[in-house]
């Protein structure tokens, strides 16, 4: 049975955390704060850490967690749990529970597709000529290699860009599975970037108000963003010969009749617009202020300055944790 649901963007937070707890002074600490020099966190402790400062998270659940600093080229300082110590259990960095769970759901899945060989079906697996690691991989009858992969957090359109691309360089079809949560989902024809919906155990197609009735994005002349999703049980969903997504037939009025070409071309124009977006020119963000325990304070000449936006960022995120202000 197909339903309508809308689309619930979420203010997305990093799954690093941002904040920690420090046992030894009983503060909470940011890891924007963090810098190098003026005896700063690295100078009194290193890359390892002290064993004092410990996820917040975790230290709700009354278990001391030691994390780690990482500086990592690209990211915002974050604080990471080490190998193994991660929240509920999951022994890995840098997954939830949801996409956990999500992967695991499309592998039962497509163990039991006719078209899929089920012994092919693997997680985390590199593919083969594309230095690319696909959340799950499967392997049709004929030889051919299909990718998916579980979004549950926003993606920049030139990362989407490249991943697509190299997976279709390699021989792969790709298939994207977007948390129906995830803010600006990017979308590609309406069977390759779908919904999966793990509250329901379900898949979906975006949709979007069209003269009345619902269709995809892409049915019409003018793309627009998808504003619900329509969506059935997984068991209702298979694979083809080929590796495309086949919906349950109720679906086919929300595809529309539009020429999948057409919708290519359509897709094509609308990348090489935002490509073409002149982009304002960022100014060096500023440091926000420095706050250390007095024992450590440095003596004389020490300048701070204060990013409102960023502490005003880190503010609410420890609120949200301790339900106190800082």
């Amino acid at each position: 049975m197909i339903k309508i649901r809308p689309l619930y963007p979420r203010t997305w937070e990093p799954s690093e955390p941002l904040v920690a707890y420090n046992n030894a002074d009983s503060t909470v600490v940011a890891a924007a704060e963090m810098t190098r020099g003026n005896n700063s966190y690295y100078d009194r402790y290193g890359y390892q850490g002290s064993q004092d400062i410990v996820c917040a998270d975790c230290k709700q659940d009354g278990r001391d967690v030691a994390v780690i600093l990482v500086d990592a080229k690209g990211k915002r300082l974050h604080f990471r749990h080490k190998q193994g110590e991660a929240p509920n259990g999951l022994g890995r960095h840098g997954e939830t529970a949801e996409h956990l769970r999500g992967k695991q759901l499309i592998m039962d899945w497509a163990r039991n597709q006719h078209h899929i060989l089920p012994w092919s079906v693997e997680e985390e697996f590199w593919v083969t000529g594309t230095r690319l690691r696909s959340d799950v991989k499967a392997e049709l009858a004929d030889g051919r290699h299909l990718a998916f992969e579980i979004q549950r957090k926003p993606l920049d359109w030139k990362d989407w860009d490249r991943r697509h691309g190299g997976y279709r360089n390699g021989g792969v079809h790709d298939v994207w599975l977007w948390s129906p949560d995830v803010p600006d989902p990017l979308l590609d024809l309406p069977l390759t970037s779908v919904v999966l919906d793990m509250e329901h155990d379900s898949l979906g197609i975006f949709i979007v108000n069209h003269g009345g009735g619902y269709r995809h994005p892409t049915a019409e002349k003018h793309l627009r963003p998808p504003t619900h999703y329509a969506a059935a049980p997984l068991t209702e969903w298979s694979i083809s010969a080929t590796g495309a997504l086949v919906p349950p037939l109720g679906m086919t009025e929300y595809l529309g009749d539009k020429p999948e070409h057409a919708r290519r071309h359509q897709l094509a124009m609308h990348w090489e617009a935002v490509a073409r977006e002149p982009r304002p020119s960022a100014a060096p963000p500023l440091q926000p202020r420095v706050v250390l325990p007095e024992k450590h304070a440095p003596s004389g000449g020490y300048e701070t300055r204060v990013d409102p936006v960023e502490q005003q960022r880190i503010s609410e995120a420890i609120a949200r944790i301790f339900n106190r202000e800082r």
